[in-house]
């Protein structure tokens, strides 16, 4: 048994015992939070396990990845910020670290010198176009459970899970 197998039965026997002390305990939902959040960590450590020698985190690298497939234009940071889900700090840090590595140019757009614009350079594009395959194999191993059905229930039942948790969140 892996280490998230072994993360999993654990978290499934506390949350057992949990729903035995508490009246309406919603195990099965917390269960399956609890398997997607187990998952989801999973997945980052793939990733981080590809960036570390780079000493880059995966939203160091999607953040990359989004300046590589929006190279036709200029990326704001408001909207870089959005797309990663990570406060206007964060983003100051991730744009210092591409710039600083020169993947990245940082300028003042030419129709308001006010905000700042991104856009991913020549080394950017070499960098990402590099190491982007190396994600290939592991990613593929880690999905290599499910068949091509497999898959796209998946990403319909995830899809799904997305739209409900837009009720839930801010309302």
């Amino acid at each position: 048994m892996g280490n998230l197998a072994l993360h999993l039965q654990k978290m499934e026997a506390s949350l057992s015992l949990a729903s035995r002390s508490v009246a309406d305990f919603p195990l099965h939902d917390a269960a399956l939070a609890g398997w997607l959040n187990l998952v989801a960590g999973g997945l980052t450590d793939l990733s981080d396990e590809t960036l570390g020698p780079y000493g880059m985190h995966q939203s160091d690298f999607r953040a990359l990845m989004y300046l590589f497939v929006n190279a036709d234009g200029p990326v704001f940071p408001n909207e870089l910020s959005a797309y990663l889900a990570q406060t206007p700090a964060n983003i100051t840090r991730i744009a210092n670290l591409l710039v600083k590595r020169r993947l990245a140019l940082r300028t003042h757009s030419t129709e308001d010198r006010r905000r700042v614009e991104l856009r991913i350079t020549h080394d950017g594009r070499q960098f990402v176009l590099k190491l982007l395959p190396t994600f290939f194999p592991p990613l593929r191993k880690a999905f290599s459970c499910f068949s091509a059905t497999d898959k796209r229930e998946l990403r319909r039942l995830l899809q799904r899970l997305a739209e409900s948790m837009d009720t839930v969140i801010g309302s």
